[in-house]
């Protein structure tokens, strides 16, 4: 093999992994979508009667946010969902400001705040108050995030599957005119994985979930290692390894700030890239969901190199303007 070809064969391939990054893998998932939907449709499922409705627990982690428990509080109270049937849970270990003080004030009654002075990461907080945590659904969400008001019963509805084991909601990003460039970069992002995790879903199901907003069946929630980086996609991945499906609401979505500067969106790239590099040594992968695994490595390798791209991209724009 002469070194004329070597060189064509590289090319072709480099130039076949950025098409497919960019626009292929979408473009072969959405097609299987529709191959799939002219033979199966989709079920519609509805929700039982108020009084038939399934217990809640919003849950919580928290370290210092005094400045958004108000925010975060009245937003989970104006839930559409019946207030005798959601159970609003902090963790809030380590925390040294006033977030317990508000908590155990204002928001006394309305909320059950579990805290101890040594912090031990998210995690391992998560970990602590699911073993406190008596409600068959339990629905994570950061402080920092707000979520719509039919969030809950969308969540619900989904978990109306039995073969649901994880609900997946969607990622907002606020768009501010002082974060304009990073607001833009990462809701262009966030949009695109959006899209494709609701194109896994209607496939088979979603890959992962976001931190922000997600829920799982109780039952299912295996303890996460301290040191685990991405505790939402873990968490979802291991209940899909114990044969579950992984549904995608879009319909449930967490309003989130945009990232500060682009330097804060870029530090978050790595982290998540290194998680799965941990997660994917760590787990022995089942051969029955072959397929999960496979969109798993597509989605997460498109989903890194953007988020990178669009970063750069909106930091010399920043710099420009």
């Amino acid at each position: 093999m002469n070194e004329t070809l070597i060189l064509e064969i590289i090319f072709w391939f480099a130039l076949f992994m950025v098409f497919y990054t960019y626009l292929g893998y979408g473009i072969v998932l959405y097609a299987l979508v529709k191959l799939k939907e002219l033979f199966v449709k989709p079920e519609k499922r509805v929700l039982p009667p108020d009084s038939d409705l399934p217990e809640v627990t919003l849950f919580i982690t928290a370290f210092n946010e005094e400045d958004v428990v108000d925010e975060k509080m009245e937003n989970s109270l104006a839930l559409d969902y019946p207030a005798d049937k959601l159970r609003i849970v902090w963790v809030t270990d380590g925390s040294d400001d006033g977030t317990n003080d508000r908590l155990q004030t204002r928001w006394n009654g309305k909320a059950t705040v579990y805290f101890q002075p040594k912090r031990q990461g998210k995690t391992a907080a998560m970990t602590r108050g699911m073993t406190l945590v008596r409600t068959p659904l339990v629905v994570f969400t950061d402080a920092n995030t707000m979520v719509n008001s039919e969030a809950i019963r969308e969540i619900v509805l989904a978990f109306q599957n039995p073969k649901v084991g994880c609900v997946a909601g969607e990622k907002r990003i606020a768009v501010q005119t002082k974060n304009g460039a990073a607001a833009g970069g990462e809701g262009i992002y966030w949009k695109y994985e959006s899209k494709l995790k609701e194109l896994d879903d209607r496939l088979y199901s979603a890959v992962g979930a976001a931190g922000e907003l997600f829920a799982v069946r109780r039952e299912l929630w295996q303890t996460l290692r301290e040191d685990t980086l991405l505790d939402d996609f873990v968490c979802s991945m291991l209940i899909a390894a114990q044969g579950y499906r992984i549904a995608y609401c879009k319909g449930a979505y967490a309003l989130e700030t945009p990232s500060a500067d682009m330097a804060a969106m870029s530090r978050a790239t790595p982290a998540r890239m290194s998680g799965e590099v941990m997660r994917v040594a760590r787990r022995r992968m089942r051969w029955s969901w072959p397929m999960t695994v496979a969109r798993c490595g597509s989605q997460r390798m498109i989903c890194a190199p953007m988020s990178i791209s669009l970063s750069t991209k909106n930091r010399r724009l920043s710099n420009i303007f």
